[in-house]
């Protein structure tokens, strides 16, 4: 009785684990950005910031990686010299798994950088726009923003990975924080 029972219960058990389709990497036509400085929530002490938001315009779900490629451009679309920094212990960082986005969701991430001549040698870049690029896509938007660094040195931006939208993460971490 034992061996019929057992010979049931593995095909159920199987078509249970049975796979759903594969979500595909989010296409640039697909993803609409914006970027929010919330009133001027991140300003303060030489400091400044924007909430970046993808949203998936399509009618199905697909994925961004965590951490999109972001480049900074002027006002004649040149690359300025701004990168992301890793979070300190996390060279080159941490293992970032990628967002899915279902049908009109979207997903956040708060970019911070300096904003004014807080080093001993400052050099201030004037930024018209941003854009965000991942494998399958890209899309460009506007933003006015200031970002200094060390003169003759990439100026740094603080960019924890995307989070659904509404999900908070502790500050430059991924990790789920406390709501």
């Amino acid at each position: 009785m034992r061996v019929a029972a057992a010979g049931l219960a593995l095909p159920l058990l199987m078509a249970g684990c049975a796979r759903s389709a594969a979500v595909t990497a989010c296409s640039g036509t697909r993803i609409v950005a914006h970027a929010d400085s919330e009133g001027g929530a991140f300003d303060g002490m030489s400091h400044s910031g924007t909430r970046l938001a993808l949203r998936n315009r399509g009618a199905a779900p697909c994925t961004l990686p965590g951490l999109p490629h972001l480049v900074f451009l002027d006002a004649a679309h040149r690359r300025l010299p701004i990168a992301r920094r890793p979070p300190f212990g996390m060279h080159p960082g941490p293992v970032v798994l990628p967002v899915r986005l279902g049908a009109g969701a979207a997903a956040t991430t708060s970019l911070r950088w300096v904003a004014g001549p807080v080093y001993t040698r400052t050099a201030c870049m004037k930024v018209a726009a941003l854009r965000i690029a991942w494998p399958g896509g890209a899309t460009t938007l506007p933003l006015a923003a200031t970002i200094c660094g060390p003169k003759g040195a990439v100026a740094g931006i603080v960019q924890p990975p995307l989070a659904p939208a509404g999900a908070e993460t502790l500050s430059g971490s991924g990790s789920p924080g406390n709501h």
